[in-house]
């Protein structure tokens, strides 16, 4: 006689999902192990981060008083001085050349043309007008300082290089005459692009 029992499929199924559930289980605490083992870890590392961020802020407070008075010059810059806008902030000139920088914005509404202020720190070098025509005096590099009468303290620097006068190209035509073409012509141009 046959001593096996016959399982049915639902008893086999109930089994199956038992040992998916069983497993699951298995694979959950594994996993939530390895998250708190990470997360030691973590915590470990944020305090190493913690200590390397109190030496630093003890070394801050050590520093000499100098960092102060940068921070004291900072603050006394003109916040309207942001809002001046102009097409050029460096030129590049030759000897007896003009260029204007064209001013987009002012520092207010209030400000307009009749307030410009304009200096050149060399005028050996450059020299500009009072509505910001720069000319080229001689070879050299130099800065114009625009201002306002209304905001003496808004200073924008605009750097002018000037350079040598370029030579003209010299065109030298000679006439050749030959048998074939007797008023046959050469043409030779000879561009020299040095600086004086």
């Amino acid at each position: 006689m046959d001593n096996r029992r016959r399982v049915t499929r639902k008893v086999l199924r109930q089994r199956q999902l038992g040992a998916l559930a069983v497993i699951a289980f298995v694979v959950l605490m594994f996993v939530v192990l390895l998250a708190k083992c990470t997360k030691n870890m973590g915590d470990e590392g944020s305090s190493k981060a913690e200590t390397t961020t109190t030496t630093v802020a003890t070394t801050a407070e050590t520093a000499p008083p100098v960092e102060t008075t940068e921070a004291t010059t900072t603050v006394a810059v003109n916040p309207k001085a942001s809002n001046v806008k102009l097409s050029k902030r460096e030129l590049f000139l030759d000897i007896g050349e003009s260029d204007v920088p064209v001013i987009q914005s002012y520092p207010d509404a209030g400000t307009g043309e009749s307030d410009e202020v304009w200096k050149s720190m060399d005028p050996k070098i450059a020299t500009v007008d009072n509505l910001g025509h720069i000319t080229g005096v001689s070879k050299g590099q130099t800065f114009i300082v625009l201002s306002f009468k209304n905001y003496p303290d808004i200073e924008i620097e605009i750097k002018v290089n000037v350079g040598g006068a370029v030579d003209a190209a010299v065109v030298t035509t000679s006439k050749l005459a030959s048998e074939d073409d007797p008023l046959a012509t050469t043409t030779t141009t000879v561009a020299n692009a040095g600086l004086a």
